[in-house]
């Protein structure tokens, strides 16, 4: 069993190294806070003895950079004080337990033997939870049961990210997999019926739903989070709690699950096809700015639903933008204010010497270990507990989500094909209808296209869309990438959070 402990005082711990060392423990030390971290990067410790404090670097920072390279780690937290305040932030850190000083060696031995026993009972007993669960649910049969089936597994994700063991993960993965052949089936056949109004709340009916009805009490925040999933979600509304009265709901994203389709629904409250008719002059076919008038989508809804109020309009793509206008949109008046920003990208810009991406975020449970440090600190944070204080109402929500893709599938067609890797669209499409749903009259789901001999192919499942040459050239530059646009659970179901301050 090998420990390291951290420690600038280490000279005065020595009698209960060399007693742990009989014991038959191997000790490492580090006398600062930067060598701590640095031999947790380099070595695999089954735990962690942190002071508290230290010149330099402190426990709290020390346990936030441990943990964010390795979630699994277990830290006990070696502490003078047992003041509420602080155990509070070292178990917001994921501190795993912690001893006060002065302690004497059983209490030393107590508090290892509990904390490595700890993670091994909890993940039998999770094990069996899992199981037992999993055998009394029942296949889903509508869009209702189908979003509960995907937030019981999302909801398993989290749990496992912590404490579960690699064979549970491995099941949980072929169980989602599972999941998602029998939700895209349930997509394919329901769909037009969910254009019809028999289904789920689509994109385009979420203002007259959520927004709508909290408009005719006073102004709203509408914040929208663009490719935020479900897991991302719930990572985010512990922090959310605090400061806000959250009430969770669902919405399905329509096809494709891609900002020029998702969002421009979202804001005019149209199909895409219906955007067309309606407003030519907003539709874009072309790859670039397919979203430059969401303002102006926007102002037709108003209109339609005869709202005769002042709305403002930010769009946040940078940590210097959102910097820039807290202050604005924590003191805005406007009815609505709506605010967009590129969360998904900014997530990925937090990672400091970013370097591989491909290989930093081989696991998706990276991600949120990220999120769940950068999000605190970050001013889109900042912007929310502001907007508390204010006693502001919000609407949070995104525009689709996001999945990691596994398995290429390639499609066939003219020279004009789209190059997005989820969804298509071109002259002549071939693709496995196995792997895609084809459209040959995109009009059938209320798509719009320029030319009545195009066609729409939108990938299932985890499938991406690869080109007949050089695909072995495709499939490895793409292969474990984030995309969206195509058909799945972590793409169409998307939450929405109504926020009351306290």
């Amino acid at each position: 069993m090998k420990l390291l402990w951290i420690d600038d005082e280490i000279d005065l711990l020595k009698p209960f190294i060399y007693l742990l060392q009989q014991e038959g423990y191997e000790v490492k030390t580090a006398t600062s806070g930067e060598d701590g971290v640095g031999l947790a990067e380099k070595e695999v410790f089954d735990l962690i003895f942190l002071d508290e404090i230290m010149p330099g670097v402190d426990g709290l920072e020390v346990l936030r950079k441990i943990k964010s390279e390795n979630s699994q780690q277990l830290v006990v937290m070696v502490t003078k004080s047992e003041e509420e305040d602080l155990m509070n932030k070292a178990y917001g850190g994921w501190v795993d337990d912690y001893i006060t000083k002065p302690f004497s060696f059983n209490q030393l031995l107590s508090v290892l033997n509990r904390t490595l026993k700890r993670r091994v009972i909890i993940s039998e007993k999770m094990a069996e939870e899992y199981a037992t669960q999993f055998r009394s649910l029942p296949e889903p049969r509508d869009h209702n049961e189908w979003v509960e089936y995907f937030k019981s597994l999302v909801s398993w994700d989290l749990r496992l990210l912590e404490f579960g063991g690699k064979d549970l993960k491995d099941i949980q993965e072929e169980r989602k997999r599972e999941a998602n052949a029998g939700f895209v089936k349930y997509v394919v056949e329901e769909y037009q019926a969910f254009l019809q109004g028999k289904g789920p709340v689509l994109s385009n009916k979420v203002f007259s739903h959520y927004v709508l009805p909290l408009l005719q009490e006073g102004p709203v925040h509408f914040v929208i989070f663009d490719s935020m999933r479900l897991d991302q979600y719930n990572k985010l509304l512990p922090y959310m709690r605090d400061y806000y009265e959250t009430q969770s709901q669902f919405y399905y994203s329509i096809l494709p699950t891609a900002t020029p389709y998702s969002r421009n629904a979202l804001f005019s409250g149209l199909l895409p096809l219906e955007i067309l008719q309606q407003y030519p002059q907003y539709w874009s076919f072309e790859e670039k700015g397919q979203n430059r008038f969401e303002k102006e989508l926007f102002t037709e809804q108003l209109k339609r639903h005869n709202l005769r109020i002042k709305f403002s309009f930010y769009k946040l793509s940078s940590i210097a933008e959102i910097e820039r206008n807290v202050d604005a949109i924590v003191n805005d008046k406007h009815d609505i204010v709506i605010v967009i920003v590129n969360f998904f990208d900014l997530l990925l810009h937090s990672i400091p010497g970013r370097g591989d991406m491909k290989g930093i975020l081989d696991d998706e449970r990276v991600l949120l270990n990220l999120l769940g440090y950068w999000f605190p600190l970050s001013p889109i944070f900042e912007i929310f507990k502001n907007l508390a204080k204010q006693k502001s109402r919000i609407v949070l929500t995104t525009d689709h989500g996001f999945i990691r893709v596994r398995r290429p599938t390639i499609v066939y067609g003219g020279r004009t094909i789209s190059p997005n890797l989820r969804y298509k669209y071109g002259h002549a499409l071939r693709v496995d209808g196995k792997t895609a749903l084809l459209l040959n009259n995109p009009g059938e789901l209320s798509l719009p296209s320029d030319d009545p001999s195009v066609r729409f192919a939108i990938a299932k499942d985890d499938f991406y869309f690869i080109y007949p040459t050089k695909p072995t050239e495709y499939e490895k530059e793409f292969k474990y990438t984030f995309q969206h646009g195509g058909i799945s659970m972590e793409e169409m179901i998307l939450p929405l959070a109504v926020l009351k301050p306290r």
